[in-house]
């Protein structure tokens, strides 16, 4: 694989899911598997219990031998290992002291735990010893618990009546030892509610409230997603409100699979997949963001040489991108407002298996269709183009996606967004296109670059001569068109801005 080019594969994060087989589909391992691979994340799985189990109920349950559970648990920790581990369906004392035994002897990052007692259907899944068990066992161990009411109930010893029950019963957990208390599936008119307490503060995560009989497995899912996107690395607070958003997504599309409650959709960010639905696009560009195979954008500072518009006059858009990368461009970008759309594909692709065979990025400016068909590396986007969340949706995981700012508030927009980086300018005067802006130097390229934390290409009007300060006030590197397509030899063009940067990491590093 060419340098530059970090598609670690290998880096994938890794949840393990010990709870009970569901012959159905719809809950329980088989729910937790879909649900971490939809999410992003390689799942394993410790089976505790087996149930004969349709959409209509439970018809059998048999629990597995401690000793079974434990022997499973040790060949997953010991070579695969897990960033996340959510318990669900545990069935009794026996196998929960052996569960926390180890979970005591090799601690995860993260655990959470769903305290499963009842079935959807009304079946009972936990033995009235393991009640006991579950609460002095495990939860001390938890990092989130997430009963529902009825298990919250349970769990605290007492009905839940109220509102102010809910807050009681939410403190009684936590000081049963977990770091987060999430009690679900609470119902307010037309919302539903999930009530979150971290022993200082209570957050109510809100959404809409589906009236669908097929909600088997939202529990398990619920847990599931929370324990993926722990994995994923999000943040507490963030991995909660993602974890809501794709289980209401699950029901929005849920479908009848028997003659009962069906599942939710574990898949309905794929399948169907729809990115004019809000909910959709959000989850999509929050799985994609963060997978660990986006290229590299670095070694910095980088030269990043856009080709395209009325300077190429009838050169060869691959032979520019190859005259850039073998000099040392690091990122080319394919600019272009006109022309079909099978031709850009055709010019793109070209232009792509230049610039990896070199090692270097190819970006498509503007046009996320034509990124997507060429198999570019990304998609660079203005102010007035697709927004950044909507743009990862289409493009799907490991792409770059740069902003055109022109300030501050731009550029925070664009980094909340989830842009990977900035095209900050003009710098400089220019006369490569219309700006509308005045120029802005490179004190805003020192600021946005300080207070932002995205990777900042300043643009327009630079030469090799007006370089240094712009790597002086940090950025990362520049992006020029005119200094590279309108240079009487392009290739010196390229070898005077390496130049520049030599001299300046020179500098640096003495």
């Amino acid at each position: 694989m060419p340098q530059g080019r970090q598609e670690d594969r290998g880096g994938i994060k890794k949840a393990l899911s010990i709870a009970g087989s569901d012959s159905g589909g719809g809950a329980g391992i088989q729910a937790d598997l879909k649900t971490f691979a939809a999410l992003g994340v390689y799942g394993s799985s410790v089976i505790t219990a087996v149930t004969a189990q349709n959409t209509l109920g439970v018809q059998g349950i048999s629990g597995l031998a401690p000793e079974f559970v434990l022997q499973q648990m040790e060949s997953v920790l010991a070579d695969i290992g897990a960033d996340a581990v959510k318990t669900g369906m545990l069935y009794n004392a026996a196998i929960i002291k052996a569960v926390a035994g180890k979970l005591k002897e090799s601690p995860v990052p993260w655990l959470v735990v769903d305290p499963v007692m009842v079935a959807t259907s009304g079946d009972r899944l936990l033995t009235p010893d393991g009640e006991r068990a579950l609460r002095e066992e495990l939860l001390p161990l938890a990092s989130f618990i997430t009963p529902n009411v009825s298990e919250a109930a349970v769990l605290w010893g007492r009905p839940i009546e109220g509102e102010e029950d809910l807050c009681r019963a939410a403190r009684a957990l936590h000081e049963l030892g977990p770091r987060f208390v999430v009690i679900t599936g609470i119902r307010r008119n037309t919302r539903s509610l999930d009530l979150c307490f971290d022993g200082k503060e209570f957050r109510e995560l809100e959404g809409p409230f589906f009236e669908t009989p097929h909600t088997h497995g939202t529990g398990c899912t619920f847990s599931a997603a929370l324990a993926a996107l722990l994995a994923r690395g999000f943040s507490p607070w963030q991995a909660l409100a993602l974890a809501k958003e794709y289980v209401a997504a699950g029901l929005r599309y849920a479908y009848p699979v028997g003659r009962g409650r069906g599942p939710l959709n574990h898949l309905a960010p794929f399948f169907p997949g729809d990115w004019g639905d809000p909910g959709i696009s959000k989850i999509r560009a929050f799985i994609f963001q963060n997978w660990g195979s986006r290229p590299d954008l670095g070694p910095f500072p980088a030269l990043y040489c856009i080709i395209g518009g009325v300077l190429r006059g009838s050169r060869s858009y691959a032979e520019l991108a190859r005259v850039a990368v073998q000099e040392g461009a690091r990122l080319v970008q394919l600019r272009e407002k006109e022309g079909e759309s099978r031709e850009l594909v055709r010019i793109a692709r070209e232009m792509q298996e230049v610039c990896r065979s070199h090692g270097a990025l190819f970006i498509v400016n503007d046009r996320v269709d034509v990124a997507a068909a060429a198999g570019a590396d990304g998609v660079h986007l203005g102010q007035e183009d697709l927004s950044p969340q909507a743009a990862r949706a289409i493009l799907g995981p490991g792409k770059i996606i740069g902003v055109s700012v022109d300030n501050l508030a731009q550029a925070e927009a664009a980094a909340a967004a989830g842009a990977d980086y900035l095209g900050l300018g003009p710098v400089y005067p220019t006369a490569s296109k219309d700006c509308g802006v005045p120029p802005c130097g490179p004190d805003l390229v020192e600021e946005v670059a300080r207070r932002v934390g995205l990777p900042v290409f300043a643009i327009g009007g630079i030469t090799p001569e007006n370089t240094l300060p712009l790597l002086r006030a940090g950025a990362a590197g520049v992006a020029v068109i005119s200094s590279f397509l309108g240079a009487p030899d392009p290739r010196k063009a390229v070898r005077a801005f390496l130049d520049v940067f030599h001299a300046f990491k020179s500098r640096k590093d003495s």
